[in-house]
């Protein structure tokens, strides 16, 4: 049991590498956030964070964003001190797991410090059975959370399809309940009524609601969906709960995250009102912007800083193409810099041992070393006939010849065989040497 929490320790070492990376990159782009605020779209901000949490989140890409877009001067590579090498992937290593090296901690330039081992080994298990149980807590939470957003909504009155096209909303895997006593409105990722009912998002509203409010909180919720932030939710919640809870830069990030989810739907709705409408989006806001946040795979109208989305909203215009494009290279060149280069894992730097060169055919025979070979392949020997340059004739106990050729030199003999039967074989210019 002591091996098993210990190897949990060693990938919950590598959890809180990844995490150390991606605090140091969302640190950095929080304390750029007075200049990235007004220069980047609401949405292309999103799509800069999730990259980052996606890393979090699936560690290949990690290890692809490095191998593929080998940038040499950028925010990762300056960051890292190391990789190392973990099945077939690398990750940022600040804490070294003590595997084939000393226990060390290094630092972002070069500077390294020395771990006692013992000390190391004794913390590993605790590491191990810390990291198991918040997992285990995570997943429950997870999934009790669900449940209850779940029964949440199917207390609430279901809207019928033809209603909902009146509201514009003709896909299949969305459904709208109207529900009393809502303390948010919400969009929720999963099934309504089973898992064969085909519905992929629920959007749960405030019943009650007058009929031009609930039209706006709709198309907001709508615009959640269409710009994937139900999923991009899922998968910044798991990671945050499950790894990365330990760190305080990352819960910034994620309330940035989702205030940004919140603008970048406010934008896509503003641009699709008139300007009277846009004036009723921002009184919406008012009276419904400041309701409680809901933990889970929801995002919910009020949930982040209604006070900055009225003020977006009051001195909202439209942006120009250029500025567009503009917005949306600039948040490619600040992922590349942010997530990309870096230092990869270089096997060369493995203890290998000392090849042992191949020796000539005549030094081969003369060690012997074939004979042994020969019985394993081919059984008792009667005679052994050294015929071309790595090539040898066999008849063995029972009469029968065989062609044997050898090649690919490695690790001390050849590596290569090929056994060939041979009803006769022509024994003029061979050499016996058994």
């Amino acid at each position: 049991m002591n091996i098993l929490f210990s190897f949990l320790g060693r990938i919950g070492i590598t959890i809180v590498n990844v995490g150390l990376f991606m605090g140091l990159a969302f640190g950095a782009l929080v304390l750029l956030r007075p200049v990235t605020g007004r220069l980047l779209r609401p949405r292309h901000q999103v799509w800069l964070w999730f990259i980052g949490w996606y890393m979090g989140y699936m560690f290949t890409l990690f290890d692809f964003l490095g191998m593929w877009i080998p940038v040499p001067y950028t925010f990762r590579a300056l960051v890292v001190p190391r990789v190392m090498e973990q099945g077939f992937n690398s990750y940022p290593m600040y804490i070294s797991v003590g595997m084939k090296e000393t226990p060390s901690f290094m630092l972002p330039g070069g500077a390294e410090f020395q771990l006692p081992s013992d000390l190391f080994d004794r913390l590993l298990p605790v590491i191990g059975v810390v990291w198991l149980t918040v997992f285990a807590a995570a997943i429950i939470w997870g999934s009790v959370q669900e449940r209850r957003l779940r029964r949440l909504g199917q207390q609430g009155e279901r809207m019928e399809a033809e209603t909902m096209k009146q509201y514009g909303i003709t896909e299949k895997g969305v459904a709208v309940r109207l529900c009393e006593d809502l303390p948010a409105s919400f969009v929720r990722r999963g099934h309504d009524t089973g898992r064969g009912d085909k519905v992929r998002d629920v959007i749960c509203l405030q019943k009650g609601l007058p009929q031009e409010r609930l039209r706006l909180v709709l198309l907001h919720e709508m615009k959640h969906i269409e710009l994937n932030h139900t999923w991009y939710k899922g998968i910044i919640i798991i990671g945050l709960t499950a790894f990365y809870w330990w760190n305080p830069i990352l819960w910034l990030a994620y309330r940035l995250t989702c205030r940004d989810m919140e603008l970048a739907c406010d934008e896509a709705v503003l641009e699709e009102l008139e300007p009277m409408e846009r004036r009723e989006y921002a009184r919406t806001l008012v009276e419904l912007g400041s309701g409680r946040h809901l933990w889970g795979n929801v995002t919910s109208f009020g949930e982040c800083d209604a006070a900055l989305r009225v003020r977006r909203a009051v001195n909202w215009k439209p942006r120009g193409i250029l500025l567009q494009n503009a917005s949306l290279i600039l948040a490619v060149v600040l992922a590349v810099f942010f997530y990309c280069g870096g230092p990869r894992y270089d096997y060369q730097d493995e203890v290998k041992p000392i090849p042992i060169p191949e020796p000539t055919w005549t030094e081969y025979l003369a060690q012997g070393d074939w004979a042994q070979r020969l019985e394993d392949m081919v059984g008792q020997q009667q005679q052994v006939w050294s015929g071309e340059e790595k090539q040898l004739l066999v008849l063995d106990k029972d009469g029968q010849w065989y062609e044997i050729t050898f090649s690919r030199w490695g690790n001390g003999d050849y590596r290569q065989v090929l056994v060939s039967h041979r009803e006769e074989v022509s024994l003029e210019g061979c050499s016996r040497l058994t």
